[in-house]
């Protein structure tokens, strides 16, 4: 369903001037990440970082480049033990102290779930992206993602309610 309101929601506006590219808009009812798959321009592969805060993950939602990776630091003064069993990018860094925390690499496209085995009400989400057009969102907030050049994407929506959807678009 989120697919079906997402879709309806996209507009796609030439850019002025040269062909150089369209921009996909739209507005999610949740927050989320919205991203355009395009494994021929990858986003510039890079680090970014999710810390232990409070016996929380900070910022709760990160989206990373595939072939990137995320940090883990630890700004509590006790243990963390961080680790996902998500088909995307499994992984367990054990346990550590506070701390600048442990870089994970995540390989290919897909949503990464993250927990602690110490404290389990801590949960984060990690969407890895191929392609270099994808931006996070607010409830109601609408989201313009500009430069998508013309053809056949493949346009995704992460929410925590409703999942990955995605859908064809042609432009």
């Amino acid at each position: 369903m989120l697919l079906r309101i997402a879709s309806a929601l996209v507009a796609v506006f030439a850019v002025s001037g040269p062909p150089a590219g369209v921009d996909v808009r739209g507005t999610l009812p949740e927050p989320g990440v919205v991203w355009v798959g395009d494994d021929a321009h990858p986003l510039p592969v890079a680090e970014t970082q999710m810390a232990n805060s409070d016996k929380a993950f900070v910022p709760g939602i990160v989206v990373v480049a595939a072939g990137g990776s995320v940090r883990f630091p630890n700004t509590d003064p006790f243990y963390h033990s961080i680790y996902s069993e998500s088909a995307a990018g499994p992984f367990d860094i054990g346990f550590y102290d506070t701390g600048p925390g442990k870089a994970v690499p995540f390989a290919r496209p897909g949503i990464v779930a993250v927990r602690c085995h110490i404290h389990g009400s801590m949960h984060g989400t990690i969407v890895v992206v191929g392609g270099p057009w994808a931006q996070t969102t607010q409830p109601g907030e609408s989201y313009a993602i500009p430069g998508v050049p013309p053809g056949r994407h493949s346009l995704h929506v992460w929410t925590p309610d409703g999942g990955e959807k995605t859908s064809e678009i042609n432009l």
